[in-house]
This record gives C-alpha cells, structure tokens and sequence, in this order.
C-alpha cells in the first residue's frame, strides 16, 4: 500500500480516521454522480441491464454508483469508535454514554434540519409538516417510506446510526454472556431474519438504500463488525489474520452481489465485511505525514457535517458557481467549498456542541439528574 508502512502491531487509530475521509468521499461521489447519470443500471429479471441503463456513463463508471458503500464504512468505523472507548475506559455508562453521543450528533443535525425544513418550504404548523419534521427530529425517519427521503435523503443513515446506539447496552449484555464472535453469529441471524420477513412483505427493492433494509436490524451486524476489529485491536491482536485472501473472496462476491438480484440482500454486509477487514488492515499501519494523507484525515474530521450539508446543496451551488466559471470548474469548485462549510459546521456546532455537553455533565451530576457511575 502506498505511502504506508507494516507495524509490528497496532500503534493507533490514524487508519480509522483516514478511512472516515474515504468513506465521506465515496458518498460524495456518488450523490454528485447519480442525479445526473443515473444511481443504477435497471433490472431486467435478477439481472442488471445495462441496455436499460439512463445513460451509458451509468455502465463505463459502475464503480461510482457503489458508492453508498461508504456508509457501511461508517457504519463499521462507528462500531469500531464506540466499542474501543468502552474497552479503553473499562466500564459502560449508559446514561453517560448517551449524554455523549447526544451532544456530538444533536446540535449540528438539528441545525442542519432546520436549514433544509426551511429551503424545502415544509410548515411544520401542518400536520404532515409537524409528523415530518418530528420523525426526523426523534430519529424514526426511517422506518417509514414515504419520510425515509424527506428533507434530506442523507438523514436516513443518521437515524439508524441513533437506533444502533440504542441497542449497543443490549449487545453488550449479549457479550457478557456468549462473547462477541457469538454476539456477531446472533446479530447476523437476526439480520437474516428481518431480510426474509421485508422480502416476504415488500419484495425484492429495486435500490438497495430502501426503507424496509435500512433499519437497525438489518444493519446491526455490519455495526458490529467494527466492535469486533476493536475488541481485536484492544487485545493487540488481529480480526483478519490474510487480510488479502478475505479481500480476494469478499470483493467479487460483493461485485457479484450488485448485479444479481436475490444476492442484493447481502450487499450491504459484504460491503461492511470489506470495510472491516480494510479497517483491520489500516490499523496495522504505521502511517507517513503526507499531505495527501493529512488532507484525508481532515476530511475524516469533518465527515460528519459534510454528510449533514453536501446532498441537498451539491447542484445549487454548482449551478449557481457555472455562470461564473463554466460547468465544469464549477464542480471542481464545489467540493472544496462544501469541505470548508463542513468545517465551519464542525467548528460552530460540533466542537461546541460536545465542550458544551461536557461542562453540563458535572453541573446536571451534582444536581443528581444524571448521576456518575
């Protein structure tokens, strides 16, 4: 791998936080790609068509359009962050750890929300304007097909990773009692069972970002890969001892998975799989300072308000930029500028938000509100 070297055992999360860009990167592509191009090549069957397909750039950039993979890779870096703080700290507070996550995602996504509500001209005086914008605001968006894309298609990734939260008390109980490769065989077949019950019910979706497969349940297996590659980590050890014969068996399964229909209820999770044996991978390296790699890893610091702002502002502000510079140094304008409001957002609502909830945690625990374990 390039600009990398191997360790003789893990030295740090850098890999993690580098892959956090690429992940970011990967949705940004793919959300500028698909509205003018087309998300994906048709069905004809179980089969792709790529006569069918809304343009031909759709068949040569295929790859492109697999880039909803970088929310696995969030999915799996995010189970890899929680779990490794629990294993660091030695102990779980819930009422502790759910203050945190409050504070880190809350004050930028509600900002967020309330930008989009406005710019979409929803009344949340009405009643299907005050049902939208609390789903949202409760994170339950996504349970229902006519909200999972409102506002900001974006947002649906966001209740989930909230409704996984809420489970991880529960994993960790399971792996108390059974351990984590156990906890995983579990969550898998739990994951089985939800894919078997959506496809009796709602058939096979066309798209794989569908309501009905984006529920916890669904994902909750892919999350907890991440958990293992940590508890891994923790003890110095690895998840993927031939990191490169998991890459050769997963990737064309996963390549295979896309083009074949009834496997596409596998996809996702091979698309987690590659990503936690990528994780486990970058963890083993002792990273150069490049400033490719410092760029990346910025961008890694700033995902989380990239993917809050860049889905619905990506064409108006490239529209708004081409008269200017012409199209196509409009989007190569574009993305920097999204990046630099993506720091603006972490630096007034993000950083803010969790120093804010950190000096209110002392205060609400001498009150005895919220005590510490």
């Amino acid at each position: 791998m390039a600009g990398v070297s191997r360790s003789t055992s893990p030295i740090s999360t850098k890999g993690a936080d580098l892959l956090r860009g690429l992940a970011i990167l990967m949705v940004v592509a793919y959300h500028a790609f698909g509205p003018q191009y087309g998300f994906y090549i048709p069905w004809n069957g179980w089969a792709r068509d790529p006569g069918a397909a809304p343009s031909q750039a759709v068949v040569w950039f295929y790859p492109i359009t697999l880039g909803w993979a970088g929310v696995a890779l969030f999915f799996v870096i995010s189970g890899f962050c929680i779990h490794y703080s629990y294993l660091r700290s030695g102990r779980f507070d819930a009422r502790r750890f759910f203050w945190r996550r409050f504070w880190r995602i809350y004050p930028a996504y509600i900002v967020a929300l309330a930008a989009f509500t406005a710019v979409a001209r929803l009344d949340p005086t009405t009643p299907d304007g005050a049902r939208l914008f609390a789903s949202h605001a409760l994170f339950f968006h996504n349970f229902s097909e006519q909200d999972f894309f409102a506002i900001n298609a974006s947002f649906w990734s966001i209740a989930t990773e909230i409704q996984l939260y809420l489970l991880y008390p529960f994993l960790l109980m399971m792996r108390s009692r059974l351990g984590l490769p156990w906890c995983l065989a579990v969550l898998f077949l739990v994951g089985c069972g939800w894919r078997l019950a959506s496809v009796a019910v709602w058939g096979l979706p066309d798209h794989l970002i569908h309501w009905a497969w984006s529920g916890p349940l669904m994902t909750w297996f892919d999350w907890g890969l991440g958990a293992l590659v940590a508890e891994r980590f923790h003890g110095g050890r690895r998840t993927f001892s031939r990191p490169g014969a998991w890459l050769i068996a997963l990737i064309p399964l996963f390549a295979v998975s896309t083009l074949y229909k009834p496997l596409t209820m596998f996809t996702f999770t091979l698309a987690a799989g590659i990503s936690a044996v990528a994780l486990d991978l970058s963890l083993q390296m002792q990273w150069r300072i490049s400033l490719g790699m410092r760029l990346l890893a910025f961008i890694g610091t700033v995902s989380y308000s990239l993917y809050l702002w860049h889905q619905p502002l990506l064409f108006p502000m490239s529209r708004a930029l081409t008269p200017l510079v012409g199209w196509t140094l409009a989007w190569v304008a574009v993305v920097p500028l999204l990046i630099l409001l993506s720091w603006c957002s972490y630096s007034l609502l993000e950083r803010p938000g969790i120093n804010l909830g950190e000096r209110l945690w002392p205060s609400a625990s001498r009150r005895g509100k919220i005590p510490i374990k």
